[in-house]
């Protein structure tokens, strides 16, 4: 969520800072196909008809495509802002897997963003209310995004670090004056920047 407003404003701080959209098309991603499979994957499983068919398998199956987008991003540590995202993706991946495979959200988050307590759905979702015996809550969803803003919802300090990360890539590579090293190797599948942003949280 947050990183479909951090595209737009990483886009317009590097115009005023004197960047230009043209060295985007110069930098490229290892396994960026990898990625864009994994969070399109994370897509579909808390989408219907999947997330009701997926039972006890759920929880597995995000862990393992949140730990595949990790990877990839670990892979492409040395482009500008991708330590930070890795950071934040690391602390997500750690708040899922410390709670059997769901994101931990704050109870009180929750009320301010929708007005009431939330819980109790029929089908897998990446999501559970926080509670007494929760690990790492602090890394969990204790923020919110607030309507009427679209796209409205709780966020964690993890999705923050990912969303600042895409904007420091974006305006540091804008600001580029000479060609973008690529960060492949001739063995390596790459993907122009363009297609990785233009994703789908």
């Amino acid at each position: 969520m947050l990183l479909l407003y951090a595209i737009p404003l990483g886009l317009l701080v590097g115009l005023l800072a004197g960047g230009r959209i043209a060295p985007l098309a110069n930098a490229r991603f290892q396994w960026g196909p990898v990625a864009v499979t994994g969070l399109l994957f994370q897509l579909a499983l808390f989408s219907e008809p999947l997330a009701s068919q997926v039972g006890h398998a759920g929880p597995g199956l995000y862990v393992a495509s949140t730990a595949v987008v990790l990877l990839v991003i670990v892979r492409n540590i040395s482009a500008a802002g991708m330590s930070v995202i890795s950071a934040g993706a690391l602390f997500n991946l750690a708040a899922i897997v410390a709670n059997g495979g769901q994101m931990p959200a704050d109870p009180a988050a929750v009320v301010a963003l929708t007005g009431r307590p939330v819980i109790g759905v029929d089908s897998f979702t990446n999501s559970a209310l926080a509670g007494a015996g929760t690990a790492l809550p602090f890394l969990g969803d204790t923020m919110v995004f607030p309507r009427p803003l679209p796209l409205a919802n709780v966020f964690s300090i993890g999705d923050l670090l990912i969303g600042l990360g895409a904007v420091v890539f974006l305006v540091r590579t804008m600001r580029q004056t000479t060609p973008a090293t690529s960060i492949t190797s001739r063995r390596s599948v790459t993907w122009r920047v363009p297609r990785v942003i233009a994703d789908g949280g």
